[in-house]
């Protein structure tokens, strides 16, 4: 699945598109630390999935190259139009999806893109947008404040607290972009989503540097 060539693709669609790949770094790497920590607490997904995330996530803003409005929607444009090589156009399309959904409307069956998916797939695509829109939110101040996540899920009440741990005093953007932002996630995985922030805590073991 993980290979030279897609590396290398990806590698080239990030150099040609991204302008600013320190926030798809960044993005990226809180994408995968809520995919770790909450698998088999609230998904099942499989190393697959968690690429897909992973490439979605380091591509999620490369349609800023044609225009900040609507950029979600460019971002699917370009993945679509663009040659993968080493992926298959099923995989391109739910890369795109994912990278489409990171932000404005829900994944929705009137949007050709995701139409065009199995049923199976938009599960995956579901799941992994709002696993995106957070990492996304955490990110909104673009300066790297958010060193690790952890959380706290509790299956009586169907919430799930989810603790930002900072290196600044303040997080007050993210904390708003990640309220406007939980959406799909609490659709998806009937949960209710709650957010606290730990300053100044660094962790260990948390550093990505992806592609």
């Amino acid at each position: 699945m993980i290979n030279q060539t897609k590396e290398q693709t990806i590698r080239k669609i990030l150099s040609k598109y991204e302008t600013e790949p320190s926030h798809a770094l960044q993005v990226a790497k809180l994408a995968l630390i809520i995919f770790d920590k909450t698998k088999d607490i609230i998904h099942n997904m499989s190393g697959k999935e968690r690429y897909f995330l992973e490439i979605a996530a380091l591509l999620h803003d490369i349609g800023y190259y044609i225009s900040a409005k609507g950029h979600h929607k460019n971002s699917f444009k370009i993945i679509e139009q663009e040659k993968f090589s080493g992926f298959s156009d099923l995989e391109k399309l739910i890369i795109g999806n994912i990278a489409r959904y990171h932000r404005g409307n829900l994944p929705d069956e009137k949007h050709s893109g995701y139409a065009r998916l199995s049923k199976s797939d938009k599960g995956i695509v579901n799941k992994l947008s709002a696993f995106l829109r957070l990492a996304d939110a955490f990110d909104r101040s673009h300066r790297s404040i958010v060193d690790d996540i952890d959380f706290v899920y509790d299956s009586f009440s169907s919430n799930l607290i989810i603790l930002l741990k900072l290196n600044v005093l303040n997080g007050s953007f993210e904390l708003i972009k990640a309220n406007d932002k939980k959406d799909l996630f609490e659709k998806e995985f009937k949960l209710e989503l709650s957010f606290r922030i730990i300053e100044n805590q660094k962790m260990e073991n948390v550093s990505y540097s992806g592609f």
